[in-house]
């Protein structure tokens, strides 16, 4: 909108912060037309009614992972993994009774030497240490 209307650019990270909100706000009203203005104004109420939506879905995400046992070990044994992949992962495997052991579940967590894309096949590998699985799945 702000290029159509000969407005200058805003530059990286225009909407990161309220200050940023102000500033286009302030920006549309110097440079835009009625109509401009109206544009930024609605895209930014959108902007506002998306962000509390998700606030409310981030919530109940973690949440859920709070209180699923194999979230939490996973979330805690795995680097990297936070509550929400450890939902996830944990919710993507399927629970503890679909597999008979953790070895079962990290063959079908890993690379394994199913690969989809051709090359060189090295040895199988787990992409989740099976400690890790086993725990998460209620110990099978």
């Amino acid at each position: 909108m702000f290029f159509h209307q000969g407005a200058p650019a805003l530059g990286d990270g225009a909407l990161r912060t309220d200050r940023d909100l102000g500033a286009l706000r302030a920006a549309a009203a110097v440079h835009l037309s009625p109509a401009g203005q109206l544009q930024v104004a609605t895209a930014l109420d959108m902007l506002a009614g998306l962000e509390a939506r998700l606030d409310v879905l981030r919530h109940r995400l973690l949440a859920a992972a709070r209180s699923l046992t194999g979230a939490r070990v996973l979330a805690e044994r795995l680097y990297g993994a936070g509550p929400v992949t450890g939902l996830a992962m944990t919710c993507w495997l399927g629970g503890a009774g679909r597999f008979s052991s953790s070895r079962q579940a990290v063959r079908f967590a890993g690379p394994g030497r199913h690969r989809l894309v051709p090359g060189p096949q090295g040895p199988a590998r787990a992409a989740v240490p099976a400690g890790a699985a086993g725990a998460a799945l209620g110990g099978v």
